[in-house]
C-alpha cells in the first residue's frame, strides 16, 4: 500500500496491529517519533491511516531505506480531510 512520509512517499510491505515495515527514501534514525499516512481501502472506500510511532529497525537498500516502525497510534480518515490529520494523534 501506498504511504507518504516527510513529504516523501513510499510503500508498506508489511502491516501489522503493532508495527508496520515500509520502503522509502526518507532517512530516518533508530529510536525516533515518525508519523506518517498510508492509503488502504477498506469495503471499497479509499481511506488514509495516519500513524506514529518509534522506528525499531533501518535496513539500508540500494536506492531506498527499509524501516520498522512500532505503532503508539493510529486512526482512519477520509481521503478528502483537509484538516492536518497530525494534529489529532496521541503523541
Amino acid at each position: 500500500m501506498p504511504l507518504e512520509i516527510d513529504g516523501a512517499s513510499g510503500m508498506t510491505r508489511n502491516v501489522s496491529a503493532t508495527g508496520v515495515y515500509f520502503e522509502t527514501t526518507a532517512e530516518q534514525v533508530p529510536g525516533s517519533r515518525v508519523h506518517f499516512v498510508v492509503e488502504v481501502t477498506v469495503k471499497g472506500e479509499r481511506l488514509k491511516m495516519v500513524c506514529a510511532g518509534d522506528v525499531v529497525r533501518v535496513d539500508r537498500k540500494p536506492g531506498a531505506v527499509g524501516i520498522a516502525v512500532k505503532l503508539s497510534s493510529s486512526f482512519f480518515i477520509d481521503t478528502d480531510h483537509s484538516e492536518d490529520p497530525f494534529d489529532q494523534l496521541d503523541d
